[in-house]
């Protein structure tokens, strides 16, 4: 295996493509091979940024939501077709947007319901979280905006669509959050930490920032050449209460924490220390594409080229065609991203585990996503 390749071309980033700090790692047969850091956490201060590093997975945090909700489903208490309902009320009597020809807009009752299913492959009809009956529920709360009391109050607002029929990136994966709540009787991030941080070693990854000096600065627009970012700071409402812990984006890692998880599941749910966190079955049930010819069309429409030869599973993207996607990793790779250019590619019929970590806001990283993951094969391949 030779890495120099990859360690040139990420060396390179900070000049070439303005991303400030990054890190990765690489798993290969169940074993640890690849490891580097490059560039600052923190420019100003010249801190770097390396192993012990966190940021903000951002969506990255979807792949832990689902994988929490599937030992749920392993444990018997749902089904995938089970209607949402069943275990949230507020979601039986649901309306859906309708354009008329007129091109006025009218409100109609639900043909089918939401299913736990339609949750995980993001084709529930739910677009955003923040609502005015959210906000009010949060105010009312005095700013406190626990998970499954907004999530409640997310249910009257009326969906995009029929349940099942379209794809639509929105606040599914919040949905599910709250539903762990539900099925467990715990607050989600308490479930998490027991049940995937604590018995896999992930440190440092939580819904609260473990140490604040570790944390990396959120660089937007940031300047290789100026040394300087258009601005510092937050850009995405993640916590819109303050003990919400959002599903879809809203934890904090490291690279070393994160791979752990990656590997995991890329061993059938196996993780290196010998814990295991799924069934090989049920990996195998989360990598398997869920969508509609319709709802394929609108997640090619909105994944772009980055998603290019891939479809949709139970929260994840899988690649169903290597060769569109002009990829070294077979069909059945999988995995998600995040805003800030957080990556994971999980592929078990290879035996590579990859994630890749960044933090900046206007950088376009998905077009460098597949680079670094064909370097990362090409490499592990390499005599």
């Amino acid at each position: 295996m030779r890495f120099s390749k990859l360690k040139d071309y990420l060396n390179r980033f900070y000049a070439e493509k303005n991303i400030p700090g990054l890190g990765i790692a690489v798993y290969y047969k169940q074993e640890p091979v690849f490891e580097h850091y490059a560039g600052f956490s923190d420019v100003e201060n010249r801190i770097e940024f390396g192993p012990d590093t966190i940021f903000r997975l951002y969506s990255a945090t979807k792949v832990i939501t689902c994988t929490a909700l599937l030992q749920l489903f392993e444990a018997g208490a749902f089904k995938l077709g089970d209607p949402l309902h069943a275990y949230m009320p507020e979601y039986k009597d649901m309306v859906v947007r309708h354009r008329r020809e007129d091109g006025a807009e009218e409100l109609r009752s639900a043909q089918n319901p939401i299913t736990i299913e339609h949750l995980f492959s993001m084709s529930a009809g739910i677009d955003r979280r923040d609502t005015a009956e959210t906000d009010r529920v949060i105010q009312a709360s005095g700013g406190e905006g626990r998970t499954l009391d907004v999530i409640r109050a997310l249910a009257k607002e009326p969906l995009l669509f029929e349940p099942g029929t379209r794809f639509k990136y929105g606040a599914c994966h919040d949905v599910l959050g709250a539903l762990v709540e539900v099925l467990s009787g715990k607050t989600f991030g308490t479930y998490l930490k027991e049940n995937l941080f604590d018995r896999i070693g992930m440190r440092d990854t939580s819904f609260v920032l473990k140490d604040e000096k570790r944390f990396c600065k959120l660089y937007n627009n940031f300047d290789g050449k100026t040394h300087a970012a258009a601005s510092i700071g937050e850009t995405f409402n993640l916590q819109p209460g303050r003990a919400y812990e959002s599903g879809g984006g809203g934890l904090y890692s490291t690279v070393r924490d994160y791979i752990l998880f990656a590997e995991a599941l890329c061993n059938y749910g196996l993780a290196p220390n010998g814990e295991r966190i799924l069934r090989k079955e049920t990996v195998n049930e989360m990598r398997t594409r869920r969508l509609s010819p319709q709802a394929q069309r609108d997640f090619a429409e909105f994944g772009g080229v980055s998603k290019s030869g891939y479809s949709y599973g139970l929260g994840v993207r899988t690649l169903v065609d290597r060769e569109e996607n002009n990829a070294l990793s077979q069909n059945g790779e999988f995995g998600w991203d995040g805003a800030r250019g957080c990556y994971a590619a999980i592929d078990p019929e290879a035996e590579v585990a990859l994630f890749y970590a960044q933090q900046e806001g206007g950088s376009p990283w998905y077009r460098w996503h597949g680079t670094i993951r064909n370097y990362a094969y090409a490499s592990v391949w390499e005599d």
